[in-house]
């Protein structure tokens, strides 16, 4: 639900949302982002538009509270790439905690803090390569819907891919 405000907000497009959220991403804080900040003022601090409290966020840097030049608002693969592309040594990252082995990857030489330690998707854990290799090779877990609806989806999957 909340990242799908935050993209109404950024589009202007008027959308269908409906009422859930990432119990992760709605457990991160402005309070919990405010409170690093202050700790560590020279670090750049990328948010997952999925948390519930980007508005706060965004009204903070209007107001001052957040420096506008180093708050990101940022997908999943956003914050991957201002990992390898910023030249910053340290970063607040707003997300689940497991990208933080991702980021450390994909940029060894810099320091990511999360901004809450606790921020762990114990459903994201039971996805394992294994079982997706499993699902993929025996077709297992396979979801049907109706062609209608199935073309519409298509078409919003290939759009989306095409400004990847």
């Amino acid at each position: 639900m909340f990242l799908g405000f935050y993209v109404q907000r950024v589009t202007g497009r008027k959308l269908h949302l409906w009422m859930g959220e990432c119990h992760v991403h709605a457990g991160i804080r402005s309070d919990d982002i405010l409170g690093m900040w202050r700790n560590y003022p020279d670090a750049d601090l990328l948010i997952h538009p999925e948390c519930g409290c980007v508005s706060q966020c965004m009204f903070a840097m209007a107001e001052g509270d957040l420096p506008q030049e180093r708050t990101f608002i940022l997908s999943t693969g956003g914050m991957v790439k201002h990992a390898r592309t910023c030249t910053n040594q340290r970063d607040l990252i707003a997300t689940e905690v497991g990208l933080l082995h991702r980021l450390r990857q994909e940029a060894p030489g810099k320091e990511f803090i999360p901004i809450r330690q606790d921020a762990l998707c114990e459903y994201m854990k039971t996805i394992t390569l294994p079982k997706l290799y499993r699902s993929l090779r025996d077709l297992v877990y396979e979801v049907t819907v109706p062609e209608p609806i199935a073309s519409r989806a298509r078409r919003a999957i290939e759009r989306m891919l095409a400004v990847a």
